[in-house]
């Protein structure tokens, strides 16, 4: 199982990479400091977080605009990883999976005369499976997740060079443009994962090739 999670990764990795160069028509954007990072409040947004600690990492309010040309309407909820390497990126995405890193996620639309439960799904073990995420918004850990890279591009929220995965802890499927609230709480203590690089990142699923 481990072999397979590291090739599903690395093959994740390798379309990552794909998408950011067949987009040569997007204009440079000056990419943010983690402090303008932390302050966007429109999707794909990021936050910097700890993942060795339960707790809340997620409490806030976003804008969620359509999808781009290159995305699907599915929105990912879940943590971007980074790594100096490819070998060091597999390992860290492998601990991570593997381990479980189980969560509590809530989404709400909030534009309206009051908030709205948003469902979520979540990818089953087989990696095809799609699950219900229970009412109570708990999921038991990540999957590798293909998120639109010319949004985030566009957003500023890309490095050139930076070697990066995204695992998933839940989507929404077709959620409408809007005003919502997350909300993110860790349920374990992972310190094998403390001082690893990390972000809470919130975008559109990448369409496929």
């Amino acid at each position: 199982m481990l072999q397979f999670s590291a090739l599903t990764v690395a093959f994740a990795g390798l379309l990552g990479c794909g998408d950011r160069a067949s987009a040569p028509d997007v204009a440079a954007v000056p990419v943010l400091t983690e402090a303008e990072a932390n302050a966007r409040t429109t999707v794909p947004l990021t936050r910097a977080v700890p993942l060795d600690k339960p707790g809340v990492i997620a409490d806030l309010d976003f804008d969620l605009p359509p999808p781009g040309e290159l995305a699907w309407s599915s929105l990912i909820i879940g943590i971007r990883i980074e790594a100096p390497d490819t070998k060091s990126i597999i390992a860290l995405s492998d601990v991570i999976i593997q381990g479980g890193l189980p969560a509590k996620v809530e989404l709400q639309r909030i534009d309206g005369a009051g908030p709205v439960h948003i469902p979520l799904i979540r990818i089953g073990p087989d990696l095809k499976q799609r699950v219900p995420v229970a009412a109570d918004g708990v999921t038991p850990g990540v999957r590798a997740a293909g998120l639109d890279g010319t949004m985030l591009a566009e957003a500023g929220l890309e490095r050139d060079g930076a070697l990066s995965d995204v695992l998933a802890f839940a989507h929404a499927a077709e959620p409408p443009p809007g005003r919502y609230h997350l909300r993110v709480e860790l349920m374990e203590a992972r310190p094998q994962l403390q001082g690893k690089a990390a972000q809470l990142i919130v975008g559109y699923n990448a369409r496929a090739k």
